[in-house]
């Protein structure tokens, strides 16, 4: 079996062909929906195991994918899945919906992240920060929410791999960092 960053790698190279495709052909909105479709089949546990064991049959793999897809599936996606399976690289799909997403989002100027708080963030805040962080970036910003009590207060943001820390946990952790490394001048 392959390892977890062979297997992302080959996700992102065929999801950017895939996108490559689609952009061209204009069938960017349509492909996207099927790939996300796929990523929330695999997104099952058990079937994401079942996909990428190298004991079950390709054939079953792509029947499966092909009934999931059906009739409204792109040809470009439906192309994809078969690829795939021809080649025995159905793991490449368990990557395929994330890579996918992060080239259409560069594509349509947006950017993806998350806020953690300490308590659960009203939409309204939530709604100003993504607005704040968008003038700040120059792209559309999405931000999930997620709830982390041991932040104290305030908010860690962390978009596009950066995190920028505004909670109180942060600020007391780095005066710790601080008070530790001052030097103490004798009296």
């Amino acid at each position: 079996m392959a390892d977890k960053t062979s297997v992302r790698v080959t996700a992102r190279r065929y999801a950017r062909a895939l996108f490559e495709a689609a952009r061209d052909q204009g069938a960017l909105a349509q492909v996207s929906a099927d790939v996300d479709r796929i990523g929330q089949l695999l997104s099952k546990k058990e079937l994401a195991g079942w996909v990428a064991d190298p004991r079950v049959d390709d054939a079953q793999k792509r029947a499966l994918l092909a009934q999931e897809l059906g009739a409204h599936g792109h040809v470009l996606t439906r192309g994809l899945v078969e690829v795939l399976g021809r080649r025995k690289r159905g793991s490449a799909l368990m990557g395929l919906a994330a890579a996918f997403r992060e080239l259409v989002d560069r594509h349509e100027g947006r950017v993806r992240g998350f806020v953690e708080s300490a308590r659960p963030l009203a939409e309204a805040g939530k709604s100003r920060l993504e607005q704040a962080l968008s003038a700040a970036t120059g792209k559309q910003v999405n931000l999930e929410v997620r709830v982390e009590p041991m932040l104290l207060g305030g908010v860690r943001v962390t978009l596009d791999g950066v995190r920028y820390d505004g909670s109180a946990r942060g600020r007391l952790d780095q005066m710790r960092r601080r008070l530790a490394a001052a030097e103490l001048a004798p009296r």
